[in-house]
């Protein structure tokens, strides 16, 4: 009996492994990608390293893996991979050469895994539309070199919900990361330098960006019409282009901003008919002006963040109506006079008030921004803060910090690309326990003499 089995169990593995070694093919060309793409029986498809030329389409469930050094290089007309099947999973692949408006990798099935791809010289990285729960891991992205040339988005979701869009290197391109109309998506630990905007929504719901580092750009985030956007542990670092910032959001509800360096921007944080956010425990530092609050910004409650080295702390329009203190904890101002807390608690004995008066006065009269950073005015602010009396033009924080606050902030992730990709060696380890089962059956029954 134990002999039967063993024996039985040993040739069922066999066939398993036959059938697991026809699902895998091997291409060398251009015709043989296309041949393998068409094979209803080619599961998995390893690229040799070479160059493939032309535009392919994904029309079934299939993995793609190149060796290294291989490339695929797009007509210059139309998307160079269009997958246009769920659960698709392509890796360690060079990809160039899209039309003027195309992306080097347009996703419209759903479930796609694309990581350790490296995409130069196209309009769009990776654009998907009408699909979801995709991810976008390892990847590097970035847009035509030529000036000349219109510049796309790395990552671009339209109607794409679901999706995780992680540890990716954007350079040059129009935003690193779009995300519209795409709910329940992630964009987190990526790294981009010299865009428009690092991450661009557009009506988007909760929507986490966390992690990431955006440099040498216009804004670091551009959040637009979009609800419960969660802003944490990010680095904005001189985003300095057109007068840019390091976050910027308009039309933003009922989001969180928390645990953020913002540092050395023309502008740490711009808030435009943003209402009922939280912003707290963030290092707004060395901007020229620290935070901007714009028309219609209220009902925001701003508090145990630290302002320290901003040429301006605050300034708001003098309408707006926010609450700058908490429970008896405000905001950490450096050019607070800190000595004045005589009971020795955690705040100052008199409230901070920034804004300045002279913010109010040069945005009805532009004429007058000449004189801006004038000893003149300095003094002049220096005053109006240290006045008793209160103003509507000033932001009022009636519980300012005697000491910074606790403001903690992960390591930045090192880059890990062109990493060798990961087998899964769960089908070799299958095929392995059968083995050795059948060897142990086999050998108990000639133990026991059973036939």
């Amino acid at each position: 009996m134990y002999k039967k089995i063993g024996w039985f169990l040993l040739f069922f593995s066999m066939i398993l492994a036959g059938k697991a070694s026809a699902q895998e093919f091997s291409a060398a060309s251009s015709e043989e990608l296309r041949e393998a793409l068409s094979d209803p029986n080619a599961s998995v498809i390893k690229l040799q390293s070479g160059i493939y030329e032309g535009n392919f389409l994904i029309e079934r469930k299939v993995h793609i893996i190149g060796d290294k050094g291989t490339r695929i290089i797009g007509s210059e007309d139309g998307h160079v991979l269009t997958i246009a099947a769920d659960d698709v999973i392509i890796e360690n692949l060079e990809v160039e050469g899209s039309g003027s408006q195309n992306a080097g990798i347009y996703v419209t099935g759903d479930r796609a895994y694309l990581h350790h791809i490296a995409l130069r010289n196209v309009f769009h990285g990776i654009y998907a539309r009408n699909s979801y729960g995709h991810r976008f891991e390892n990847n590097l992205i970035t847009s035509f070199q030529s000036k000349d040339r219109h510049k796309g988005f790395g990552i671009y979701l339209v109607e794409a919900p679901n999706t995780a869009v992680k540890n990716n290197y954007f350079f040059h391109t129009q935003d690193g990361v779009y995300v519209s109309y795409s709910d329940f998506c992630e964009v987190t630990g990526n790294i981009m330098s010299k865009a428009r905007y690092g991450v661009h929504t557009m009506d988007s719901r909760n929507v986490l960006i966390a992690d990431n580092r955006v440099t040498e750009s216009i804004n670091g985030l551009m959040i637009m019409q979009s609800y419960e956007v969660f802003i944490l542990d990010n680095y904005f670092y001189k985003n300095t282009e057109n007068e840019g910032a390091g976050i910027f959001m308009y039309d933003t509800f009922d989001s969180k901003i928390a645990s953020n360096i913002v540092r050395g921007n023309y502008r740490g944080m711009i808030l435009e008919n943003a209402q009922q956010n939280r912003l707290e425990f963030n290092q707004v530092q060395e901007n020229d002006t620290g935070l901007e609050m714009g028309k219609n910004s209220n009902d925001n409650t701003i508090y145990l963040n630290n302002f320290s080295g901003n040429t301006r702390q605050i300034i708001s329009e003098k309408d707006n109506r926010n609450l700058f203190s908490k429970d008896t904890y405000g905001n950490y101002f450096d050019d607070h006079h800190h000595l004045l807390n005589l009971d020795h608690d955690h705040k100052v004995d008199f409230a901070y008030k920034s804004g300045d008066v002279f913010y109010q006065m040069a945005d009805k009269e532009p004429l007058l921004q000449i004189f801006y950073q004038s000893p003149a005015v300095e003094l002049w602010n220096m005053i109006e803060q240290y006045t008793p009396i209160p103003s509507d033009a000033f932001i009022i924080d009636e519980s300012p910090l005697a000491e910074a606050a606790p403001v903690k902030q992960k390591e930045l992730k090192s880059e890990k690309r062109n990493a060798s990709p990961r087998r899964d060696p769960s089908l070799i380890l299958f095929f392995f326990l059968i083995a050795l089962t059948s060897l142990l059956i086999l050998n108990y029954g000639r133990k026991h003499n059973e036939i």
